[in-house]
């Protein structure tokens, strides 16, 4: 018993390591954005003083089968990201044009593991 469950959270291990990721992105219109994803297909854009999230990806391909994920903030941009060619277009809000953005740089967060809570004895 002890064995199977030691082994079933190993299995885990890899999940929780890339489960937070961050990709530094220089667009036209927004120079230093940061792009950061944590499980669950929750994400969070950065740029100033500015911070928006978004909760969810779609997956989707174009006319010629290439597939691109698009990622809808809660400001109304869309940040389209294509994995074959690793390219990254964002559309602003209210704007058809896409604005094509230059990767700076990416990383992975660090785990960290918060305390656990546990309720004083009476």
């Amino acid at each position: 018993m002890k064995l199977t469950l030691f082994v079933s959270l190993l299995g885990l291990l890899p999940a929780a390591v890339n489960a937070a990721t961050a990709t530094q992105l220089s667009c036209s219109l927004r120079k230093n954005v940061v792009i950061s994803r944590f499980s669950h297909n929750l994400s969070t854009m950065k740029w100033g003083d500015h911070f928006i999230i978004a909760s969810g990806l779609k997956k989707n391909r174009t006319e010629e089968n290439v597939p691109f994920r698009v990622t809808s903030f809660q400001n109304g941009d869309d940040l389209v990201f294509f994995p074959e060619s690793e390219k990254y277009y964002m559309f602003y809000s209210g704007s058809p044009e896409p604005d094509r953005c230059i990767v700076q740089g990416s990383k992975t967060y660090e785990i960290t593991q918060l305390p656990r809570y546990e309720k004083p004895q009476v």
